[in-house]
């Protein structure tokens, strides 16, 4: 996919109601519900902290094309059960369907100010628990716009901003089966139109798209608040050059990396992604966790239970503590 690189990247599903919150502020800055970018814009985001004791370890992340943030919350509760040193914050990313400016929902003007966002967003957390390890959380389109923040930083000579990465779904390659004629249409008229929109469906002629074992993303985007039918062109050229880059892309990561898919992903095949992973460099810290039977959406699918505890298990040894020490 490249521009089908929208069409490979869905992340919808169902959830509850979201009630925006907006402000107006001129520089970055962390309220209850919102943040504040560096171009003073506003978007609200959802934590997952329990009220017993200060974090430990925060897992900043980022959703999905044509997600939320609450897509986070099947992970966010089960850390606040049993893993209570562990939060989570997850923000709207810029563009996407809980944007608080409508027109600006489905399109992406400049992607540096997704890369602007994230090192923001990470910087103001940060900020307020500065005692704990940050996690970069990143699903699908997430695991995008998180790596190449990671390599922009780097090209900045900076040190990196997160201490770990987690990747779930990541979308590596443009799938085979997608006619080059129809990447390359795409592309000459988004250089002459490029806030022209279009459907998904038209895409992907009508195709269904798995997301879970039961539900497909048509029948998700139905029942979700934040879908977006049609998306600008210049989104999707960009999302496509993105996905290009993923290889390239791991070859920067310094940090630890725990890398999570499904064997049955619409996107990406399990080669695929093994040969993203394989291009990260050696850890003892790093992992991969494969799912024969898993879909896309992995934290929502049959197997969500398992990949849930896979994933906090793994953050959870990431920072070990005192009493782990002692056992």
């Amino acid at each position: 996919m490249t521009i089908c690189a929208a069409l490979l990247l869905p992340n919808c599903h169902c959830g509850r109601d979201y009630t925006l919150v907006t402000h107006t502020y001129s520089k970055p800055r962390l309220a209850e519900k919102t943040y504040t970018t560096e171009d003073a814009q506003t978007f609200p985001y959802r934590k997952f902290l329990a009220d017993s004791q200060e974090p430990e370890t925060i897992i900043i992340a980022l959703h999905g094309f044509c997600g939320a943030s609450i897509d986070y919350e099947n992970l966010g509760n089960y850390l606040i059960k049993t893993y209570p040193h562990i939060g989570i914050y997850a923000y709207e990313v810029r563009g996407q369907g809980l944007d608080p400016v409508r027109e600006r929902r489905g399109d992406i003007d400049q992607k540096e100010n997704w890369f602007r966002d994230l090192a923001t967003f990470t910087k103001l957390v940060r900020k307020k628990h500065p005692k704990a390890k940050i996690l970069w959380q990143g699903e699908s389109m997430g695991a995008l716009i998180l790596t190449e923040t990671y390599r922009d930083v780097w090209n900045q000579g900076q040190a990196p901003l997160c201490d770990g990465i987690i990747i779930t779904s990541p979308v590596v390659a443009v799938r085979g089966d997608f006619p080059e004629w129809k990447k390359q249409i795409v592309k000459s008229i988004a250089a002459l139109l490029p806030n022209a929109r279009l459907s998904l469906d038209a895409l992907s002629g009508g195709q269904s798209v798995k997301m879970t074992a039961t539900s497909t993303h048509n029948e998700q985007s139905e029942t979700n608040a934040w879908h977006i039918e049609k998306h600008t062109l210049r989104l999707l050229v960009t999302l496509e050059s993105m996905i290009s880059r993923m290889n390239e892309n791991a070859t920067y990561f310094t940090v630890p990396v725990l890398v999570v898919h499904g064997g049955k992903d619409y996107f990406c095949e399990h080669q695929q992604v093994k040969c993203f992973y394989e291009n990260i460099r050696k850890s003892q810290k790093n992992h991969y966790l494969f799912y024969p039977q898993a879909h896309h959406l992995l934290m929502y699918d049959q197997q969500k239970d398992t990949v849930i505890a896979d994933i906090a298990a793994w953050v959870d040894a990431f920072n070990p503590r005192v009493d782990q020490a002692v056992k």
